[in-house]
């Protein structure tokens, strides 16, 4: 099936009220254009200047967070996955996560999680649980706009690091005695927290969905394609690379097929419940979001691709909002008992086709 150009993006704008409850103050549709203005499946996105409301009334202790160039707007939001050991000159851009509370829950792949893990640079099994290294920094970038000088402003960025991960599934034995088990994932759907921002001010959250792909319907993706690692000031931790600039590409295809039942029938090598679609999605976008709806919603997460070919897989989000988030004081809780009863400023748009 062909594409409909425009692509846009349903983005929510929120806010915390009074009574201290997160609340949805307005919403609004961005269209993604490439740079070179032409209808594209793949492109770095351009950067429109947009206002997220028409009806501001001083509410924000960030006024920039109502206006900015549609990729700033979207970087609020979809960020980049990072790590690095302290003392080190390059801080290493692994993957793509979307941010899904205002207090700071994110989703991204369980395969961007354990990277410090595999490629052996920041973290050890012990028992069943990984363990990072002290000196490692690991968690997500966002910009902001930083004063310069009078009215002038740049673009900086902020470190928020994880400080709670969730990944689900088991560590499973090699046959070979040279090989190290592997975890064996029961999706590729990973869960994050991040502390909230500074002053009281709500990270910008994207829209979920419980609901499936169906074959055929569009998909669209964004994130940092093939990132390079930035490099920083081993002193200071201040990026050094006055070159650096944070892109942010978009891929756009139709769902080719639905594996809702891949935990069991293990149809194809994507964990768990996933889905195939014929988009291009270059090394770094592990973990990016997958909109369905036309933009409206996210369904699900990049999971693999591969290289070259417009074809890629993602896990569904829906039956991950079940699994547990349980820590050794909490049990019962989930993505969907935090939407239901928390205060956490998480959005489920509902509506025909959503």
């Amino acid at each position: 099936m062909s594409l409909k150009f425009p692509l846009q993006i349903l983005k929510s704008l929120w806010t915390r009220r009074a009574d201290g409850i997160w609340a949805i103050y307005d919403i609004k549709g961005l269209t993604l254009r490439s740079e070179s203005g032409r209808d594209e499946r793949y492109f770095l996105l351009g950067g429109d200047l947009e206002l997220m409301t028409n009806h501001p009334n001083g509410q924000f202790p960030d006024v920039l967070s109502l206006v900015g160039t549609t990729d700033y707007l979207m970087q609020q939001s979809i960020v980049p996955v990072v790590a690095w050991l302290e003392g080190e000159t390059e801080i290493r851009c692994i993957g793509t996560a979307s941010i899904i509370s205002c207090t700071g829950y994110v989703i991204t792949a369980g395969h961007v999680l354990l990277d410090p893990l595999e490629s052996g640079y920041g973290a050890t099994r012990v028992g069943g649980k990984v363990e990072h290294r002290e000196d490692l920094n690991f968690g997500v970038m966002i910009p902001y706009m930083a004063p310069v000088g009078g009215i002038y402003f740049a673009k900086a960025f902020r470190f928020f690091p994880f400080k709670k991960m969730w990944a689900w599934g088991e560590w499973k034995q090699s046959p070979l005695l040279h090989e190290d088990d592997r975890w064996e994932y029961l999706t590729d759907v990973a869960v994050c927290k991040i502390p909230e921002m500074p002053n009281g001010q709500p990270h910008q959250p994207l829209n979920m969905s419980l609901y499936p792909f169906m074959p055929g319907e569009e998909a669209y993706s964004i994130g940092y394609a093939e990132m390079p690692d930035i490099q920083i000031n081993s002193k200071t931790g201040g990026i050094s690379d006055r070159a650096f600039r944070l892109n942010t590409y978009v891929t756009a295809g139709n769902i080719l097929s639905t594996f809702p039942q891949n935990h069991l029938a293990r149809e194809v090598s994507t964990p768990g419940p996933c889905f195939d679609f014929d988009a291009r999605v270059p090394g770094k976008m592990s973990g990016a979001p997958v909109f369905g709806a036309h933009g409206a919603v996210i369904r699900g997460v990049v999971s693999r691709s591969f290289s070259g070919e417009e074809h890629a897989f993602g896990s569904m989000l829906g039956p991950a909002m079940e699994l547990p988030l349980d820590e050794p004081e909490v049990r019962g809780r989930s993505l969907r008992t935090l939407l239901e009863h928390g205060n956490e400023g998480m959005s489920v748009v509902h509506g025909v086709g959503l």
